[in-house]
Formats: structure tokens, C-alpha cells, sequence
């Protein structure tokens, strides 16, 4: 079995361990993607580390992953980020449309069995033209995915335990034990090909990693 050594840069806990669970993904017997390291890249300062990581990736592949948030578009966010910068072949930059988190509850069937909720009160994916020229199939969140997930969903789960681990308190966004609820979700349970069935982003962070597979 071939090792594909690769370092991976994310804004948080949770975006990693999807990173890490999308190189499994696109492992196979004969070639396994090895995180080499672990690389932050916070949000704010993301566009600070850009150089350096496409620098990095000469050596090796760098995967990084960052939420569109409130971008217009992918392709835009990638241009300020990269600010003039050519792009390594091995510099792989995803943006998850709009959080990470809306690539989770693309498996709407799996997120809602995990989170304790009807399926239905999963949002939809539909066609979102963005800015580009062509519409994209993506989650449908009235507001940022994973504050709809903490401040509206939660209220209709049905298990007390997950409701304690994601309601934000005393004014604070997430809940207090974020990171260890949703985790094992993504770690364990998150069914990958029904997200990308809803999720265009996801599914071109799919198509570079097996691309890159093909090169390494």
C-alpha cells in the first residue's frame, strides 16, 4: 500500500476531522492519504498563512478548507485569498458552501437521526446561482448553517443530551461541548456520497482529492 503524505489546514477542530474523513474517503487498498500534519488556519487570518502554505506544498500537498461564509462566491474568495499569488498544483484549496457544517447536514437523512429530528426540518438543497454564471446545488439555510444548527434545530431534537452539548449559553455561539457532539458524526456515522448528492462544493473537494491521488 502506497502512503500519499499530505498536510492539512483548517479554521477549526470540526473542519479537520472533515478533511481527514474526506482523505479516508478517497483511500483505497492501494493508495491511503497520511496526514503528515496538522496546520491552522483561523479565519481572520487565513489569508495571512496563504503564502506559506502554497509554498509548502512543493514538497508535499497541502489541503485546506474554509467556509464561504459571507463571500460572494468560491471562485472570488479564492481570488482574495491567493491576492496575485500562482497557485501550486499541489496547493488544494476548498470552500465549503456555506460552512463545513452544511456539508454535514447534506446527509439529511444521517444528520437528522444523529441530531434527534425529523428529516423534514433538515433544510433542502437547491440551485444557487451565487455570482458565477452557472447555478450550483447546495444547502438552503435561512442564516449561517451552523447557527441555524445551534439556534434553531437543536430546539426540536428529541435527545436532552445533544441539546446540552450544542445550545449556546450565556450568549456565546456554540454550545459547550460542540466539538465533542458533532465529531463522532463526522468520524463515525456521516455518509459522504448522500452529502454529495446535495452539495456541489463538497463533491469538487471529492474530485480534487482523487485527482490529486492520480498525480502523487
Amino acid at each position: 500500500m502506497k502512503e500519499l503524505h499530505v498536510y492539512i489546514s483548517s479554521e477549526d477542530e470540526v473542519t479537520s476531522a472533515i478533511i481527514e474523513r474526506l482523505l479516508e474517503y478517497c483511500s483505497d487498498s492501494q493508495q491511503v492519504y497520511v496526514v503528515i500534519k496538522k496546520m491552522p488556519a483561523r479565519g481572520g487570518k487565513i489569508k495571512s498563512v496563504i503564502p506559506n502554505l502554497n509554498n509548502l506544498s512543493q514538497n508535499n500537498p497541502v489541503i485546506l478548507l474554509t467556509d464561504l461564509d459571507a463571500s460572494a462566491c468560491a471562485p472570488s474568495l479564492k481570488t482574495q485569498l491567493l491576492n496575485g499569488i500562482p497557485q501550486n498544483n499541489n496547493f488544494i484549496m476548498n470552500i465549503a458552501v456555506d460552512e463545513a457544517e452544511a456539508w454535514l447536514m447534506a446527509d439529511r437523512v444521517g444528520f437528522a437521526s444523529f441530531i434527534g429530528v425529523p428529516v423534514e426540518k433538515i433544510p433542502n438543497a437547491t440551485m444557487q446561482k451565487q455570482q458565477g454564471m452557472n447555478a450550483r446545488l447546495e444547502m438552503k439555510f435561512p442564516y449561517k448553517s451552523s447557527r441555524y444548527l445551534t439556534c434553531s434545530l437543536i430546539n426540536d431534537s428529541k435527545k436532552q443530551e445533544i441539546c446540552r452539548q450544542l445550545k449556546p449559553a450565556n450568549g456565546s455561539v456554540k454550545g459547550p461541548e460542540y466539538n465533542a457532539a458533532i465529531l463522532p458524526f463526522i468520524q463515525k456515522q456521516w455518509n459522504i456520497s448522500d452529502a454529495m448528492a446535495n452539495s456541489d462544493s463538497l463533491t469538487r473537494m471529492i474530485n480534487r482529492l482523487m485527482e490529486l491521488k492520480t498525480r502523487m
